[in-house]
């Protein structure tokens, strides 16, 4: 006897190139489904990523931001409230967030980041500004917390050492960094 409550599949025929059809054949092997699954699988992820409207690079961003480990989200006020009780901050500690810039530049390098908007794009994700491009050559960070504008600039100086032909400038909340 038929269960009224089953549903019945519909069919639907698709046209697949060779890559699309050798990644469902993957993520079948891995997942231990059907092609069928994996699509219907697909569909349901394609259909949340969508609902997020959050564009592919950023969430990639934020990922490899947060996976490992290595940084951590931090509210807006926390933010701005480190840097009221930071204040002028000591010597040390401004050195240290220059090194820190040193240290991005291999790690940036590595990510395949090269040019100084990619790296400003790049960075633009950890909410400390946001980012608007100028031309090639001339970006303006519009900073989210102006009490943070000696700390990104500290920053970026450190990671930019080695351009010669990078200057940053600041007011109180923009920082301006041209390439000559």
């Amino acid at each position: 006897m038929n269960n009224p409550t089953r549903r019945v599949p519909k069919r639907l025929t698709v046209s697949l190139d060779e890559e699309s059809l050798k990644l469902i054949e993957k993520l079948q092997g891995k997942h231990k489904t059907s092609k069928a699954d994996v699509v219907r699988r697909a569909v349901h992820f394609y259909n949340e990523f969508d609902r997020v409207g959050i564009p592919l690079q950023t969430l990639l961003a934020y990922i490899d931001f947060l996976a490992k480990g290595e940084h951590t989200i931090c509210d807006v006020d926390h933010w701005k409230c480190l840097f009221e009780e930071i204040g002028e901050g000591s010597k040390k500690f401004w050195d240290e967030v220059y090194r820190i810039g040193e240290m991005h530049r291999d790690e940036y390098a590595d990510k395949g980041l090269k040019s100084v908007g990619d790296i400003l794009g790049y960075v633009e994700k950890t909410n400390w500004y946001r980012l608007s491009i100028d031309s090639e050559n001339s970006f303006t960070l519009i900073l989210t917390v102006p009490q943070s504008r000696r700390f990104v600039r500290t920053f970026f100086e450190g990671l930019f050492r080695p351009l010669q032909n990078v200057d940053i400038t600041d007011t109180y909340g923009k920082i301006r960094i041209n390439i000559r």
